[in-house]
């Protein structure tokens, strides 16, 4: 059976295969579906789908129809007619076929040979081989029978061809490529391909609209079974008028209900079977009368009217279901990524309402994403999670969450057990980029869901703060184990924190403190420092706040809010406090914003403050790590005039290597090196190793924490410039300056 399936295969589109043997077989299944009658003693056909079916042969196999298409017209015609009317006939195919089929290929290329139903190629089909193909057909056998070259049509020659005959005729054709094209094409490509029989049902599936149901469905084919059984029941029942010509417009409304809610592959064959039976009993309908050819060319205008505009209406409606579903279908996938985001997780969790949600969380992709571009980081979570998936089963699927997360949706079945195997097979990754190997150290939470989810997004927010725990511990961490009540009020408090920050910056209920910074001979500037008011007029300290504006990216505006309200501070006091000088804190995204130092120019100017009265101090964080844009900001602040100042030197991501290449004015020392200054012969050697390197470069020394007069003077007697702190002063409300001074 593999054998004779696998020479099928080979040998069916040779000429002498399908080719040749389809006009045979079916030939006369397209002669006995098409319908014929009588017109002033002439037969003429009502639905002729003997043209299509030649048309639909050349439009599959080309070149290669042309033998089975002559020897079956010789077969079935030469018998009865003789030599000469079987090569006119011949030729009367080719010419139009040929002709059609040519201007057709030329606009369509090898996509031309695709389905029916393509809404890009529809137009085209509708013009060259319905219309085209039926004017040239009708135009070449009525000049033929006009010179009577058909031998059996003795009785036409040099009869008038302009008659109601002719226009039924031309119905005819264009009803039988109408209807006849699609269901002949479906015929041939399903003997050519079975499997083709199957993606046509599919396609009847996937065109049927979504909310259809069984009684709709049921109500429309009554509708439709019942108009058809009453046009073709016998006429010597009382409802005449629903046996009628006219009851054909009853059909169309109908049909369009059809058309709507079913698509075009189903409605098409439901057509093309509605339309044989009423051609095949076309008498019951249609009187036999004075007007009878008068009624026989209004129905057949109605077929061929009817024909074109369900056919058009199904393309498009099924073409605007392809494209919501198309829609539907890329709202699910990350554009960049290119994995199932949020959306789609919601939908896949209504089909398995019982799953697993783990969390894989790395934090580290920010960091490496300023070095390599998010390019980088695209291609980490692909290939992170292409590495995962020979853990996973068939129906688990991974998405893409905001930031720098995957989720991954697995059955609960030995949930903890494939959690570990998942979770060890994620640290096994390695990306490599040019050359080099980068692990970023990945967290990893999860839980148990049951759906209907009303706080999915709420829920993904729990286990990200859960796979933060998970770094420190290097384990999975199970909500369950955790309390989920401490993990939701964390979320909710920086939700919280957040609105209040909006609401701050809306309502301008930040505080601005002042705290003195003295030299040795007296000389003093203050740095400005942030309080927010609180709901119930609390004050909330920075260190609070700014952690949470950092993470929802509000810190760059609370810098603007700074700078502006300190800058309008010195404008309304500059007679009370000539030429004083402030300190304003930038956190890391604004010296990172490209127009940070044009919005302070702007401020100054605005103002009327001089570039000197304002020392900007930025703390070295990984942040600022080989980032072209901030030393920009900081160069083109110092070109302005104003200071820059480096805020907390010694800790964290300060260091001396740093210094080297440091082009700011002033250097803070960290107080965690000055309280004990007098009592530690380290935190000495430290401050004094910074005061000689500082010198070096010329910058200005401060130290921050100075608490008692032992700890200045021994500051002082190392070269520091300027010290800060409780024994210099407290920090105050900024308008309290103008009363001490």
């Amino acid at each position: 059976m593999m054998q004779i399936s696998s020479l099928y295969n080979k040998y069916k589109d040779n000429w002498w295969a399908l080719p040749l043997i389809l006009p045979f077989i079916l030939y006369p299944i397209a002669q006995h579906l098409s319908t014929y009658g009588y017109i002033d003693g002439f037969e003429i056909p009502f639905n002729y789908l003997n043209m299509a079916l030649m048309t639909v042969l050349t439009m599959i196999y080309g070149f290669k129809a042309i033998p089975g298409i002559i020897l079956c017209i010789f077969y079935r015609i030469y018998p009865d007619r003789g030599f000469e009317p079987a090569i006119m006939s011949v030729l009367h195919y080719f010419t139009s076929i040929a002709i059609s089929c040519a201007g057709y290929y030329y606009f369509t290329g090898k996509k031309g040979r695709a389905s029916f139903g393509c809404y890009s190629m529809a137009w085209q089909r509708i013009f060259w081989l319905i219309f085209v193909n039926a004017t040239l057909f009708l135009n070449y056998f009525q000049a033929v029978l006009y010179l009577g070259m058909f031998g059996v049509y003795d009785k036409m020659m040099y009869v008038n061809p302009f008659t109601i005959r002719t226009l039924i005729n031309y119905h005819a054709m264009l009803v039988g490529n109408m209807i006849g094209l699609p269901m002949i094409y479906l015929a041939i490509r399903s003997i050519r391909t079975p499997g083709y029989l199957i993606k046509y049902c599919k396609n009847i599936r996937n065109q049927v609209a979504e909310d259809l149901r069984a009684l709709e469905f049921i109500c429309l084919f009554s509708a439709l079974i019942l108009l058809t059984t009453l046009m073709i029941y016998p006429r010597n029942h009382t409802l005449t008028l629903m046996n009628s010509v006219y009851t054909l417009t009853l059909l169309l409304p109908v049909m369009i209900w059809g058309t709507l809610r079913l698509g075009h592959a189903a409605i098409s064959l439901i057509w093309w079977v509605i339309l044989i039976v009423l051609c095949k009993n076309y008498q019951s309908y249609i009187p036999n009368g004075i007007d009878y050819n008068l009624h026989l060319a209004v129905a057949t205008s109605c077929f061929s009217a009817f024909s074109i505009t369900i056919t058009l209406m199904a393309i498009n409606i099924s073409r605007q279901r392809a494209l919501n579903v198309k829609t539907k279908r890329l709202m699910s996938i990350d554009p960049v990524v290119h994995l199932p985001n949020l959306l789609a997780l919601d939908a896949d969790l209504k089909q398995n309402t019982i799953s697993i949600l783990c969390q894989l969380y790395a934090p580290d992709l920010e960091l490496l994403g300023r070095h390599y571009g998010l390019l980088m980081q695209v291609q980490y979570k692909q290939q992170l999670a292409q590495f995962l998936k020979p853990v996973l089963k068939e129906d688990e699927r991974i998405y893409i969450s905001s930031g720098h997360d995957l989720i991954v949706r697995m059955s609960p079945l030995n949930a903890e057990k494939r959690i570990a195997e998942l979770y060890n097979k994620a640290k096994k990754f390695r990306f490599i980029r040019d050359g080099v190997k980068l692990y970023p150290q990945i967290g990893c939470s999860y839980c148990i869901i049951n759906y209907p989810v009303g706080h999915l997004y709420m829920l993904i927010g729990e286990l990200r703060a859960l796979a933060e725990i998970s770094l420190t511990t290097n384990l999975p961490v199970d909500m369950r184990k955790h309390s989920s009540r401490q993990v939701q009020n964390q979320v909710k408090t920086k939700v919280d924190m957040m609105n209040q920050l909006q609401h701050a910056l809306e309502l301008d209920r930040f505080v601005l403190m002042a705290q003195p910074i003295e030299s040795k001979n007296g000389d003093r500037y203050h740095e400005v420092l942030l309080r927010m008011r609180g709901n119930n007029d609390e004050i909330i300290f920075p260190d609070t706040f700014l952690p949470v504006a950092h993470e929802f990216g509000m810190s760059s505006s609370i810098d603007l809010w700074v700078l502006n309200n300190t800058m309008k501070f010195m404008d309304e006091n500059r007679d009370l406090l000539p030429n004083q000088r402030f300190a304003i804190n930038l956190t890391p995204a604004s010296i990172c914003r490209a127009d940070m130092a044009a919005l302070i120019e702007r401020l100054l100017i605005q103002h009327g403050i001089a570039p000197e009265q304002i020392v900007l101090e930025v703390t070295e964080t990984d942040e600022l790590t080989n980032n072209v844009q901030a030393e920009k900001t900081l160069d083109a602040m110092q070109r302005l005039g104003c200071k820059i100042a480096i805020d907390d030197f010694g800790t964290g991501y300060a260091s001396y290597a740093r210094l080297k290449n440091m082009r700011a004015d002033i250097l803070k020392i960290d107080g965690s090196f000055i309280h004990k200054i007098n009592s530690s012969e380290m935190d000495y050697k430290i401050v004094q190793s910074i005061c000689e390197l500082a010198r070096m470069k010329n910058m200005t020394l401060v130290a921050e924490f100075v608490e008692t007069e032992e700890i200045r003077h021994t500051l002082f007697r190392m070269g520091v410039d300027y010290v800060q702190g409780y024994l210099i002063g407290k920090p105050a409300p900024i308008e309290s300056i103008q009363t001490i001074n």
